[in-house]
């Protein structure tokens, strides 16, 4: 068998060749070209955003309802607002992520806010509103309803848990809370029947009837706590009834005081405004107080709570109120 000759290998020949394999080398070395994060429409009460299906820097500039629930589902928060108070972050919940940046309480900085880089700015309508458009230019932002603006606070954790990628998980715990205040109202259920009950929150100036929507109300309208006729006024849709050192005597048709001092960053201030009202004379003659059915709550459970984990603290809370009275 004859084969042909190979022709001779010439400089040029060579160059050519090797220059094609340096041309394949580098197109070898070239990355692949990153794919857009996959995205998703989310309708919320300033419009519509296409959020990232699986967020990876999240900013929260609420210390409260995104906080809570970024922190109880495990996103990648990189910052948020925090409580102004001696507790910036609540027991009850998982602690922050390594490398966590507090933003403070109500100071919202746009400039912080883009250095931090954000794939999904969260917060509620009240916070997010007037920055809207420039926090939009920075990240997909979605706002939420604060419970108290006629919505429940779960709604509020669905709409968020939803946001974060997260909604089957957050069903799945609010059922948990379903259940554990089911099981408290069982528990206690001649107590519920035969005895009203006012919740009370020591604010910096005055002393509040706390009711309707608001988180720590919502939990006792939950496990079928009955309000006194004196929580009903000035009208259906208010969240609290203020009361003076005078007018504290409104409060007698209550069979138990539930309260709290503080919430929000007033502890200080709430404090010494709980002593004034705690130590008169008409707070002494409350039927509740002579009885010994007074309890003192945890604030930062029962008013700067907005998740599954807050509402399970306060319903431990009441659990162990409810066998004390």
């Amino acid at each position: 068998m004859i084969t042909a000759a190979s022709p001779p290998l010439t400089r040029r020949g060579f160059l050519a060749g090797t220059a094609g394999l340096v041309s394949l080398a580098a197109c070898t070395a070239d990355p692949a070209p990153v794919a857009p994060a996959a995205t998703r429409p989310v309708t919320h009460p300033l419009g519509t955003t296409d959020v990232p299906v699986a967020p990876r820097r999240v900013v929260s500039l609420d210390s409260n309802g995104a906080l809570q629930v970024s922190l109880e589902m495990g996103a990648p928060l990189v910052a948020s607002e925090t409580l102004d108070g001696a507790v910036t972050v609540p027991g009850y919940l998982p602690g922050p992520p390594r490398g966590f940046t507090s933003l403070g309480f109500n100071q919202l900085d746009l400039e912080r806010v883009a250095a931090l880089a954000p794939d999904l700015v969260l917060g509620n309508v009240q916070r997010v509103e007037p920055a809207y458009a420039e926090l939009s230019r920075i990240a997909p932002t979605v706002a939420y309803e604060n419970a108290g603006a006629g919505q429940d606070w779960r709604e509020a954790v669905r709409t968020i848990g939803g946001v974060l990628g997260a909604g089957d998980r957050i069903h799945a715990r609010l059922d948990e809370y379903a259940a554990q205040v089911s099981e408290v109202a069982a528990r206690h259920a001649a107590t519920i029947a035969g005895a009203t009950v006012a919740l009370l929150r020591f604010t910096a100036s005055e002393l509040r009837i706390v009711r309707g929507e608001i988180f720590g109300a919502s939990i006792l309208a939950h496990a079928g706590i009955r309000r006194p006729p004196s929580t009903d006024t000035p009208g259906s849709s208010a969240t609290y009834v203020s009361l003076t050192e005078e007018t504290v005597g409104v409060t007698a048709d209550a069979d138990v005081l539930l309260y709290f001092v503080g919430g929000g960053g007033s502890a200080l201030d709430a404090a010494a405004t709980a002593q004034r009202y705690l130590s008169g004379g008409l707070w002494a003659q409350l039927p509740a107080v002579q009885a010994g059915r007074v309890v003192e709550l945890d604030p930062v459970a029962w008013w700067d709570g907005y998740s599954v984990s807050a509402a399970l603290a306060c319903v431990d809370e009441l659990d162990a109120a409810l066998a004390r009275v």
